[in-house]
């Protein structure tokens, strides 16, 4: 019971600063609607959809980490999360904040090392669980990194 309450916890978190980011990035729509995207971007409904999907795997992913902290590649694991998770949330007020559309490429192109940095460690340490909760996201962010580097080539 324990575990579910804290995973919980980690959902209920994780949920609100996606609407956090999610009020800051509503706030900057006019700008985005004025660039040229891809003919792959999706309709804008997307992007709150799979994001509420995507953050409640790695607030599962957070609250599996946070419980097998126990040992230096625990430890590791949590801190690559907690890394990943910083460069994650920042890319929006990166590229819709301060509309910085190449810094917000290479933004994605770094999270994304840093995650498959994090999923080679888990697999050395034989933590499929994560893995799999983490990969989703890690397809997203490679797709978010075509959006993001069209609209800075089409720019």
């Amino acid at each position: 019971m324990k575990i579910v309450l804290q995973t919980g916890l980690w959902v209920v978190v994780f949920l609100m600063v996606s609407f956090g980011i999610g009020e800051m990035t509503r706030a900057n729509m006019d700008w985005y609607n004025t660039l040229d995207k891809s003919p792959l971007n999706p309709p804008s409904i997307t992007f709150p959809i799979v994001w509420t999907f995507l953050y409640i795997l790695l607030a599962c992913t957070g609250a599996l980490l946070w419980l097998k902290r126990k040992d230096d590649a625990g430890i590791r694991h949590l801190v690559l999360f907690a890394l990943y998770m910083i460069f994650n949330w920042a890319w929006s007020f990166i590229f819709f904040g301060e509309q910085m559309v190449f810094v917000g490429f290479m933004w994605i192109i770094i999270s994304a090392v840093i995650l498959v940095a994090l999923m080679i460690s888990l697999k050395l340490n034989a933590q499929k669980t994560e893995i799999y909760f983490l990969a989703p996201t890690f397809f997203w962010s490679l797709f978010a990194a075509y959006l993001n580097g069209y609209i800075y080539v089409a720019g």
